[in-house]
């Protein structure tokens, strides 16, 4: 019997609570938010693509996805739902070793665990994410915390969208771009 992309989740997170980070996959209607806010074509940069809930929104929106994922068991999944998409299994904390060397996205979508992370790791994230960019390219973080979950970098704007109280947990979207 095929398990569902709730009981999949949630057995990964029992399995691996800081990796998964979360109980559930993210809704649909928060899935559909954070891909409206990747351009409307393009290339996007997956970092923690869980069962596929924002891969499935990014595509549906036209977009073409490179998914990372550290569950191999998730990896798996992702190549048989999503075969048009490019998995990777590995850490996302670190995608630059698992990329093309100087792959550029149009977009790059986060839902890794990063406020249980120190500082310095979350700002280089942010640095090593908005340096695979296109210029004035979106990196949404997507995350529990109601504040900005990365530290504040000069030349780096930060935007609130909106809030989605219905996930379980609520989630808080936050889009990041470099100014140039």
């Amino acid at each position: 019997m095929a398990l569902t992309h709730d009981a999949r989740f949630f057995r990964g997170f029992l399995a691996h609570p800081l990796a998964v980070g979360a109980v559930a996959p993210s809704s649909p209607d928060l899935a559909a938010a954070i891909a409206e806010e990747m351009p409307p074509r393009g290339r996007v940069l997956e970092l923690g693509a869980g069962t596929g809930a924002v891969t499935e929104a990014l595509l549906a929106r036209g977009l073409t996805t490179t998914a990372i994922e550290y569950d191999p068991g998730f990896a798996a999944h992702l190549r048989t739902r999503y075969p048009s998409s490019e998995v990777l299994q590995g850490d996302a904390f670190t995608f630059d070793r698992l990329i093309a060397h100087g792959a550029r996205f149009d977009g790059i979508v986060s839902g890794l665990p990063v406020v249980g992370r120190s500082t310095a790791q979350r700002a280089s994230l942010l640095r090593l994410a908005l340096s695979h960019l296109e210029p004035g390219a979106p990196f949404v973080q997507f995350s529990y915390a109601p504040w900005p979950p990365y530290p504040r970098l000069a030349h780096v704007s930060v935007s609130h969208a909106p809030t989605f109280w219905r996930n379980i947990p609520p989630m808080h979207i936050w889009v990041h771009r470099a100014l140039h």
